[in-house]
């Protein structure tokens, strides 16, 4: 079954960042969501950064850029809605929450 939200981020050598964004989604206050780590050819430890918070992580094989990245985190994502955010973006506890009361 699909979950409610699919969270996408692209990322290219940014683990410092992306590591205080997965932190603070992880206290999100929706739990039904699922998080997407695009890993757009980084030659530093942002891809082990996702995977070690739990997200799925792709990979684009080489540098493509953010929207080649968000778009194939998209034809991956199994949530009903897409929520797109940068890898140097902490959202607060209750973000997917105002997102799923909106759409």
């Amino acid at each position: 079954m699909a979950c409610a939200i699919s969270v996408v981020i692209p990322v290219y050598n940014s683990a410092q960042t992306l590591r205080q964004c997965l932190e603070h989604l992880r206290r999100s206050t929706i739990t039904d969501y699922e998080c997407i780590v695009v890993d757009d050819g980084s030659t530093d430890e942002s891809p082990a950064v996702g995977a070690e918070f739990g997200a799925a992580v792709l990979h684009t094989g080489k540098r493509s850029g953010p929207a080649f990245a968000r778009n194939l985190g998209a034809s991956k994502a199994e949530g009903k809605i897409l929520f797109f955010i940068d890898a140097d973006v902490c959202v607060y506890p209750n973000t997917l929450d105002r997102v799923l009361a909106n759409f």
